[in-house]
């Protein structure tokens, strides 16, 4: 079910919900309004009955002629009758449920009964009175008045006195049993209905809160289980997003929700798999391409191998491989056939082996077609699909010249653009992605390295001069070491490397790995020369690559060996120390691969730790593991790394500097920041050496937190 969908269905649900309360309670404050109604019905109703009786009992003393004395209590009679009648039909009586039905037509039933037998009967006697002469001879007085007139005369029996005293009498018992059985069950039966009317009000006050939190408490719950499982797919997707994004490829996204983060966490696994499968490839690339150097290797090839490995990893319909010669691109190699991207003459595109022929022999000058431009700039570029004319003399998809997709890398080394890596896609059905264009931009950086290496080292080998090589691996090697080291957050750090004979087998690198982790590694390698320089860009290039802030020092170490293991050469390894520093943790990861130990000079004590963990040199067996210590750093803590040339440093008389001594002395400077330390150790190291040839390369590396 899409995420629309059940935003739509949470709505209606929460409407209806709403709807429905709103229904209920409209119901049920209507039914309460009109019982009000009836109460206040009942209430007049009573008014009335009061009013009647009151009428009924002085009926007879009251001095007024008959007729009109009459009249009033009929109407009387009549307003009270149709009030109390219309109270007791009324249909509201049913809310109150089946025993207040029962007392309504129990009234109901007793007042029906008092109209046929008493009060009807009264009524037809009485207009029969009206009608004779007894009106008359009671005038204005009265009929108690007239009673005691006639009783003064002594005339008791007469008819008049006679019917005088009935009439009185049948007016009594009218009004006995009107109170008797309508006033007072009627009183009674109003204030039952008043209490059961604010009962009813009561409960249709708590119930309509009930309702109102439970159909609120419905919807928030709802509402509450959709946003917490849409939150959690949010930010589990942001969580693997996040490891994606510090090097950990190797991962996927298990969400099972039906709707689009299901279709996303399936897209993200198909990336994450291409970007491991691709990072594994660069990985075997390099290996392929290092097993491939060494003294007698043909440059040729070597190009012809890296082209075929760019073009079989990006699925490119053809490759080209560009050389500079005096500031112009010159066609070193190429795979597949590949339309020039520049204006062509008119007589060169009849054909395309005249496109081919041509190409082959044209140099390219910079700023010349998208090539020269990117020699001139030498930034890469890269035309995703050519639909929007960035390459206009290579548009027309039925002619030869047509190129959908490219991608330019300039190759630059030592401050110099040495080449140009193209590659295109004429098939109208395939693009390149951005997966290929990031791919290419690493891949050409190595490449890059690589030939500018055999470039310098083929140049040695046509002259011959031992002593060049000496100047130009050491060259390289300087290209290796940072320019300058990165200013750390919570940690400062600085380090010096000295080469014994002009070439520097050691090699030591400090690079920020994000998330506020900073890595350090000081490595010795097997050899000297060219070989060992390239061993050094192997392990630079992959392990910057493989490092992330996720992972531990001993990953990284296994990662790197399994890496460079292999293709290398029985005699082509090296012993490497590797330390990565969390230093808003205030944690260091610690792995050691047969190199010197981890010293921590702490700073509240003035002792010195020393930390040390299994492994060989990288290299030697592709299943090697590497041990693991996680050690707490407090500030002022300093941590110190070096390669066995500064123990081993010997004075005119023979004698070795020794670890002891050299933490001797570095404890007694500890008090100096780690740019004046290692200026004084560098110091400390020549006066004690003064006289005596070094025999060792010297790399020493200090660390201070806080």
């Amino acid at each position: 079910m899409r995420i629309r969908l059940k935003f739509t269905l949470l709505q209606l649900v929460i409407v209806a919900g709403f709807l429905s309360s709103l229904a209920f309670i409209m119901v049920r404050f209507t039914q309460a309004y009109n019982l009000k109604g009836l109460e206040l019905h009942a209430v007049e109703s009573m008014t009335q009955l009061r009013a009647f009786e009151r009428r009924t009992f002085l009926f007879s003393g009251r001095s007024q002629f008959l007729d009109q004395l009459w009249r009033e209590w009929l109407n009387s009679y009549e307003n009270f009758d149709k009030s109390y009648t219309s109270m007791l039909e009324s249909p509201y009586h049913d809310i109150l449920g089946r025993e207040a039905r029962s007392r309504r037509n129990s009234s109901l039933e007793a007042w029906t009964v008092m109209k046929e037998l008493e009060i009807e009967p009264f009524i037809t006697e009485f207009e029969t009175v009206l009608a004779g002469d007894l009106p008359v001879l009671v005038g204005y007085k009265g009929i108690q008045s007239t009673r005691e007139i006639i009783g003064r005369e002594g005339a008791f029996d007469s008819p008049t006195a006679n019917r005088l005293a009935e009439i009185d009498s049948r007016l009594v018992n009218l009004r006995e049993s009107l109170v008797a059985y309508i006033l007072i069950p009627s009183e009674s039966f109003i204030e039952d209905l008043r209490g059961r009317v604010q009962n009813f009000s009561r409960t249709l006050y708590i119930t309509a809160l009930i309702v109102s939190v439970v159909i609120q408490a419905a919807g928030a719950l709802i509402v509450f289980r959709f946003s917490r499982r849409f939150s959690y797919n949010i930010i589990q997707l942001e969580r693997t997003l996040a490891k994606v994004a510090n090097g950990n490829f190797n991962i996927n996204l298990d969400i099972s929700s039906g709707d689009e983060f299901e279709d996303i966490s399936r897209h993200f696994n198909i990336i994450t798999q291409d970007l491991w499968t691709r990072l594994e490839s660069m990985k075997d690339m390099m290996r392929d391409i290092g097993s491939s150097t060494g003294e007698d290797v043909d440059l040729g090839e070597l190009q012809d191998f890296m082209l075929e490995l760019a073009i079989d990893n990006t699925g490119a319909d053809a490759g080209l491989l560009m050389g500079v010669d005096e500031g112009m691109l010159v066609l070193n190699k190429a795979q597949g056939y590949f339309p020039p991207p520049m204006p062509l003459p008119p007589m060169v595109t009849s054909k395309r082996e005249y496109v081919e022929e041509w190409f082959t022999s044209h140099r390219i000058a910079q700023g010349e077609g998208l090539m020269g431009q990117v020699l001139a700039s030498g930034v890469p570029r890269f035309v995703r699909e050519n639909s929007e004319g960035e390459l206009p003399d290579n548009a027309d998809l039925e002619s030869d010249l047509y190129i959908n997709s490219a991608i330019f890398i300039p190759l630059n080394a030592s401050g110099a653009t040495l080449g140009l890596l193209a590659l295109a896609l004429t098939r109208t059905d395939a693009t390149f992605t951005d997966l290929d264009y990031s791919y290419m931009q690493s891949y050409g950086e190595f490449i890059a390295l690589t030939m500018d290496n055999m470039l310098k080292y083929f140049e040695l080998v046509r002259s011959h001069q031992i002593n060049r090589e000496i100047e130009v691996a050491a060259d390289i090697q300087k290209t290796l070491l940072p320019e300058k080291m990165p200013v750390l957050r919570g940690a400062e750090v600085a380090a010096f490397s000295d080469a014994a004979k002009g070439v520097s087998g050691d090699y030591y690198d400090v690079f920020d790995l994000g998330g506020g982790k900073t890595a350090l590694v000081i490595c010795d390698v097997a050899g000297k020369g060219v070989p060992a320089s390239l061993l050094m860009i192997m392990i630079r290039t992959i392990i910057r690559s493989i490092s992330s802030p996720e992972k531990t020092a001993d990953r990284i170490m296994t990662e790197l060996n399994r890496a460079i293991t292999g293709r290398l050469g029985a005699d082509r390894f090296a012993t490497i120390s590797l330390v990565v520093l969390d230093a808003e943790k205030s944690v260091v990861s610690y792995s050691n691969g047969a190199h010197h130990p981890l010293y921590i000079l702490r700073g509240d004590s003035g002792r010195y730790r020393m930390f040390d963990t299994d492994g060989l040199p990288m290299g030697i067996d592709i299943n090697a593991s590497f041990g693991h210590k996680k050690i707490r750093v407090k500030s002022q803590d300093y941590l110190v790394l070096f390669t066995d040339g500064l123990p081993e440093a010997r004075n005119s008389d023979g004698d070795e500097l020794g670890t002891d001594r050299l933490l001797r002395f570095v404890a007694r400077h500890a008090d100096q920041a780690p740019r004046e330390l290692a200026r004084r150790v560098k110091d400390y190291l020549d006066d004690f050496t003064s006289g005596s040839a070094q025999h060792d390369d010297q790399t020493f590396l200090a660390l201070k937190v806080g």
